[in-house]
């Protein structure tokens, strides 16, 4: 991973880290899911209101209308909210004399393209440069199935990655390190197509704040809480908050159960949204309401990076952290404060200004199209 001007140092503990294409996400989830007992799959629909009894005090339904038009009542004991930024929860709370949830968005105007291209079979190198201030534009290439590299280009606050080939070359010259420009010029593409996608801004609902809530409702993943995607972490976020969903219903009561979810949801939510939006106020054109301590933290994590160069426990911690596997609060533990603060240079092995060339930087088990899986990458 490239930060504050050079790669970080190689880390002795690599772990597994999941990489594949968001088509070969959808397909394997959606075939577990299918393939559970009980479990019908309804497509092409749409979800019009909720249904509750008179009071508006439990949800026992909802209400869905198909390309035709026509409306279908699906009863439930429980409906759960999963339909990502586009919820439409916490104005059904509004008109049903409900309080909604209080509403933080910090607006950061990012864009990202993503294209694939070939990659040798043993080359499974993953290389990472987030935007950071001033610097509003970065990179990532991931290795997924099919013998492909993934290259995103991202930037943010209005600094947007093009869509034709020719100019995402340049748009991958322009960054601090000539090697994403080298993938782009080296390896052929598998089409000519890069997708471009726009986000406009973090967003959270703070259900666990609410005094009252529907009973046989509840609201999970993007519905809640929204992150920059450049950070990796929505995925993370919703498959732990899952955990929590799980948690939840095997050991309490149908009363305020939404209420004790939204409280273990947010023990999830909260260390990573420090993350992303603590990473987005480095920007000085990032709008929203900066939490106390914001630039301190900050000016405490450059320090820390920039120690990373030589430091491989720095670059280890931070990239547990990162990843969700450990919390932010890790990062103040007193080994890793006395190697950020003290002076001069830290111990340790450092990358070169490119990750190494041909031989794979990080060992990983392939993919076949024939039997799609995840690709466990080692970082």
């Amino acid at each position: 991973m490239y930060s504050q001007g050079e790669f970080l140092a190689a880390t002795s503990t690599p772990f597994p880290l999941s990489a594949a294409t968001r088509p070969l996400y959808e397909q394997v989830l959606r075939r577990r899911v299918a393939d559970l007992e009980g479990v019908q799959l309804r497509g092409r629909c749409q979800c019009s209101t909720y249904l509750a009894d008179d009071g508006s005090t439990t949800v026992h339904g909802v209400a869905i209308r198909d390309q035709s038009g026509e409306q279908e009542a699906l009863v439930a004991d429980l409906v759960v909210d999963a339909t990502g930024r586009t919820s439409r929860t916490s104005t059904w709370l509004e008109t049903h004399g409900y309080t909604p949830p209080a509403t933080e968005e910090l607006h950061v105007d990012l864009a990202y393209s993503a294209t694939l291209i070939d990659r040798p079979a043993d080359d499974r190198r993953m290389i990472g440069m987030l935007a950071e201030a001033p610097r509003t534009r970065g990179g990532a290439v991931l290795p997924v199935e099919g013998d492909r590299w993934l290259v995103n280009l991202h930037g943010i606050h209005g600094d947007h990655p093009p869509t034709t080939i020719e100019a995402a070359r340049e748009f991958a010259a322009s960054l601090p390190s000539p090697v994403f420009a080298r993938f782009l010029d080296e390896y052929p593409q598998v089409s000519e197509e890069i997708h471009r996608y726009p986000f406009a801004s973090n967003r959270r609902y703070h259900y666990a704040d609410l005094d009252r809530f529907p009973d046989g409702l509840l609201v999970i993943g993007d519905a809640i809480a929204s992150f920059n995607p450049i950070y990796g972490q929505g995925m993370s976020v919703a498959a732990l908050e899952a955990l929590m969903l799980h948690q939840t219903l095997a050991t309490d009561d149908r009363e305020d159960r939404a209420l004790r979810f939204f409280d273990r949801a947010d023990a999830v939510i909260d260390p990573a949204w420090m993350l992303a939006t603590g990473a987005d106020f480095s920007f000085p054109q990032t709008a929203g309401d900066r939490p106390r301590g914001t630039t301190l933290f900050n000016w405490y994590l450059d320090r820390l990076l920039r120690k990373a160069h030589t430091d491989s426990v720095l670059t280890d911690a931070f990239t547990r952290v990162l990843s969700m596997q450990h919390p932010p609060s890790s990062l103040l533990r007193p080994g890793v404060v006395w190697r950020v603060l003290r002076p001069g240079r830290s111990g340790g092995h450092s990358l070169p200004r490119e990750p190494p060339h041909g031989q794979p930087a990080h060992p990983a088990e392939t993919t076949s199209a024939r039997s799609p899986r995840t690709l466990e990458t080692e970082r």
